[in-house]
């Protein structure tokens, strides 16, 4: 299987980010159109974060029991329906009957990453589960930086057309381009987990549920601050816009380099060292001022390591396994760790932010440097 096979399935993760993201900045808009709360319209978005916590694991194990191909056509599918029937939904509960439906492709996407990357180049996983992070990130931030615009000229249902018609093609091109995906591999999943892969799931916990607080107490964070709320909101959806980008570029840069100067160790301690810094400094100005040029520095910033960061202790837990259907499974559990922060810790350290800033800093601040002290001790081959 060569590098450029991944292309159908690079391209199925980009729309999955793209059609999920795409609603983020259009929030006050769907509440609007629906007659719904801002938080009825928040947990729609949210379903995607919540099947990867009910699926991940049978997504995991489904990509090793049946082949790889099936998993992503149907995964290919569940999107395409989903996203495509979302666009002709004529009330809340039809809207959110078929965004479930999408959202169920996504732990059925990013199940098979570590079986593939085995099956591919198993001396370059780091390379090829940050490039396809990365791009799923990069599907996100197009999605949310797009979504207004496309919102403004052709309207709520002519921007899901465009993501609709982005997941037509993902299907087409998956069935035609995933012929040769590998298909037969031990299927034996005993021993999967192993001890060690707790601190690759404490890593991913602690860096995505940080990322997804600072994107989500953004706004409010600037207006507490003295800025108006006009341009809280404004400046809060940029920023999200700018931490996906960064999560984008940092997840396809950092893991390719440092695996290609056989630095891997060397780039886990890096990254987790800079994502302290920059969750540190970044909770510290969002708490206490509205410098938005500053913020949308640290927001860069701490998406491109802290995502670098990420997706090298999510392809760390391939080292654990050696065959294609353990890796899948491995990584699907980590997946699971990784979203059940998403799920818990926003909402509870994100409300403390306001009232109680500098017990929110020490938490942030203590939470990523465990995270640094666990990089230490990552298996690395």
């Amino acid at each position: 299987m060569r590098i450029t096979q991944l292309l159908p399935l690079w391209f199925l993760l980009f729309t999955i980010g793209f059609g999920w993201f795409l609603l983020a900045p259009l929030v006050p808009a769907l509440s609007s159109i629906f007659n719904i709360s801002i938080g009825a319209v928040i947990f729609m978005i949210s379903e995607y974060g919540l099947t990867m916590v009910i699926l991940g694991i049978l997504a995991g194990w489904l990509s090793a029991r049946l082949t790889i191909r099936r998993v992503l056509i149907t995964s290919a599918a569940l999107s395409m329906i989903g996203l495509m029937g979302r666009a002709f939904a004529g009330n809340y509960s039809s809207f959110l009957l078929l965004q479930t439906v999408a959202a169920a492709a996504y732990p059925l996407s990013l199940a098979p990453i570590g079986a593939v990357a085995q099956a591919v180049y198993s001396e370059r996983s780091h390379t090829i589960v940050g490039a396809s992070v990365g791009i799923l990130f990069l599907g996100m931030a197009m999605g949310s930086l797009l979504g207004p615009h496309m919102f403004l000229a052709w309207g709520l249902r002519g921007s899901l057309y465009v993501s609709g018609a982005l997941s037509i093609i993902a299907l087409a091109w998956m069935i035609m381009g995933s012929r040769n995906y590998p298909a037969k591999y031990s299927r034996s999943l005993r021993g999967v987990f192993q001890v060690g892969m707790l601190k690759n799931w404490y890593i991913g916990f602690t860096v995505a549920s940080l990322s997804v607080m600072f994107s989500s107490i953004a706004s409010t964070m600037l207006a507490h601050n003295g800025l108006p709320i006009s341009d809280a909101l404004t400046y809060g959806g940029e920023f999200g816009g700018l931490t996906f980008l960064g999560s984008a570029l940092g997840a396809i840069i950092l893991p390719t380099l440092f695996e290609y100067i056989n630095k891997v160790r060397l780039g886990l301690v890096l990254t987790s060292l800079l994502s302290l810094a920059s969750a540190a400094l970044l909770s510290y100005y969002l708490a206490y001022t509205a410098q938005v040029l500053l913020l949308s520095i640290l927001f860069f910033i701490f998406g491109f390591v802290g995502n670098a960061f990420w997706s090298m202790a999510l392809a760390s837990v391939t080292s654990y396994v050696k065959d294609p259907a353990r890796a899948g499974l491995a990584t699907s559990m980590y997946s699971v760790a990784t979203n059940l922060g998403v799920t818990f810790i926003p909402s509870l350290l994100g409300s403390m932010f306001p009232t109680h800033q500098f017990i929110s800093i020490t938490i942030v601040s203590t939470m990523m440097l465990l995270a640094l002290v666990a990089s230490l001790f990552l298996k690395t081959d």
